[in-house]
């Protein structure tokens, strides 16, 4: 598990968050135009409210998209919640590496994202809690 660092924006927005659903936020980070929330593994629903009511409470009070992630000790399953909703094929790890394997190549483009951008997503969240070197699409 690594260590994380928050910085007095990512507090802020930690406890903006922990305000409004009443769930304790683990972390919290951004890229340009969505803010993203991980919550302790139970407390997603909650997090997200009835009907998505936190969140649509929290995307009016910071003008940003928001995405809430589900936290997982096992890091097969912390990135399967990080690419949810896509479904893959599997996702194994070898040699510090995580692979992300899928034969459908929309579901590989999706994963990647235009120049990248999502993969990179993806390889922030997982090396935010885990000791890994990088996240593959294959």
């Amino acid at each position: 598990m690594v260590r994380l660092k928050l910085d007095q924006e990512t507090l802020g927005l930690s406890l903006l968050m922990e305000r409004i659903s009443g769930v304790r936020v683990k972390d919290c980070f951004r890229d340009e135009d969505v803010l993203y929330f991980v919550v302790s593994p139970g407390y997603l629903g909650k997090a997200i409210g009835k009907g998505g009511a936190n969140i649509k409470k929290i995307q009016t009070e910071l003008g940003k998209k928001i995405r809430i992630i589900e936290f997982r000790d096992n890091m097969i399953d912390f990135v399967k919640n990080v690419i949810y909703p896509l479904k893959v094929a599997e996702v194994v790890e070898e040699e510090n590496i995580v692979y992300i394997k899928d034969p459908n190549k929309k579901t590989k483009s999706l994963l990647i994202g235009r120049d990248g951008k999502n993969l990179k997503l993806i390889n922030r969240a997982v090396k935010r809690f885990f000791s890994v070197d990088d996240v593959k699409v294959i």
